[in-house]
């Protein structure tokens, strides 16, 4: 069997992001200022509409009590992790991310200003795959071949399977074109999560079903 198929026995599949929701303990990035080159686009063809820092931002941190190895962001989705999750992926010979520097700019939690934050870091994911729309149960409404905007019915999957051999078998990887923002690894990322205990990350498997009514899965 082509090791670069999804969700068999020895290579199961996770899509992960931060457990923000369920866990209030937590701060979250509430607002971002940008330190980078702003992407502003509206699509000539579809007139669909992004905004967002290319490289480094600062943040406004607000709610909970303890600081998170996965930081909710509530501007946009991106993926925010403390730098000891950064070093525990490296010396797993996690490559296929590249990172930048988030700083805080304000901390609105009154206690939490006389402890040290961690150090944080946006990641972008590098690894890649495609997904199979028909296959992961969608039918498209819409999708834009210039920007790639995708509108689908339903509106969210409730699993994703991939176009077969469209994994590059990265440890951490996306569909750079259809979603972008959708995070996708291998069992190693619970594996160092569990093992070094990270905080906050959600963890569900990648062909679903998705349940928002619960935590996702215990690590």
């Amino acid at each position: 069997m082509n090791i670069f198929e999804q969700n068999t026995e020895k290579n199961i599949l996770y899509r992960f992001s931060d457990n923000s929701i369920y866990n209030p303990q937590f701060v979250w990035a509430a607002e971002i200022y940008p330190r980078s080159e702003i992407f502003n686009r509206t699509c000539s063809r579809c007139n669909s509409r992004e905004s967002y820092p290319i490289g480094a931002f600062d943040v406004i941190l607000e709610d909970g009590t303890q600081y998170p190895d996965v930081l909710g962001c509530g501007a946009f989705p991106f993926l925010i992790v403390s730098n000891r999750v950064v070093d525990h992926w490296n010396h797993a010979n996690i490559t296929a991310f590249h990172v930048y520097p988030v700083g805080i700019a304000e901390i609105r939690t009154e206690g939490l200003r006389i402890a040290d934050p961690p150090d944080y870091f946006r990641i972008e994911i590098d690894g890649r795959c495609h997904i199979d729309l028909q296959a992961s149960g969608l039918s498209v409404k819409q999708h834009c071949q210039k920007c790639h905007h995708l509108s689908t019915e339903p509106l969210v999957a409730s699993g994703f399977a991939m176009t077969p051999n469209s994994w590059d078998g990265s440890s951490v990887f996306r569909d750079h074109d259809l979603y972008p923002h959708v995070n996708f690894c291998t069992k190693l990322l619970v594996e160092l999560a569990h093992k070094h205990q990270h905080t906050n990350f959600r963890f569900e498997l990648m062909q679903g079903p998705f349940d928002s009514s619960t935590r996702g899965i215990e690590y």
